[in-house]
């Protein structure tokens, strides 16, 4: 699953960064403004499906009853901390939940590890 996370992230920057180089230069042309276009359909299409090993919308609904495939995956991305469009928006999103979730066993053992390094983080981040 961690390998997927990754090749879907160097995918999503990959679009990503086709719709920035198109954009410069839409303007140049009508063939160029239906490449930028083209760019940004694929873009959106694609998404979705590669942002988040199963749906993510779903996930964030089952995590807290500890639905296993669900908290995997969660702990998947916040443990890889994959960089893409909105990534991170969805790391704290699932750190949020996954605070809340009812685990056990292993997957409790690696989210306290996984917010213990997050608390860490945070803290050095605030140190003025």
């Amino acid at each position: 699953m961690k390998r997927e996370i990754e090749e879907n992230a160097e995918t999503i920057r990959r679009l990503h960064s086709r719709i920035k180089e198109t954009f410069e230069v839409r303007d140049q042309s009508p063939s160029k403004k239906r490449e930028w276009e083209l760019a940004c359909k694929e873009f959106h299409a694609r998404y979705e499906t590669l942002s988040f090993p199963c749906n993510y919308t779903e996930a964030l609904k089952k995590i807290k009853d500890g639905d296993q495939l669900s908290v995997e995956s969660a702990l998947c991305f916040v443990e890889l901390r994959p960089y893409f469009f909105r990534s991170g928006y969805m790391y704290r999103e699932l750190i949020r939940r996954l605070k809340n979730a009812n685990l056990a066993g292993s997957h409790r053992e690696r989210r306290d590890a996984i917010i213990h390094t997050y608390r860490q983080w945070r803290a050095s981040q605030c140190k003025v």
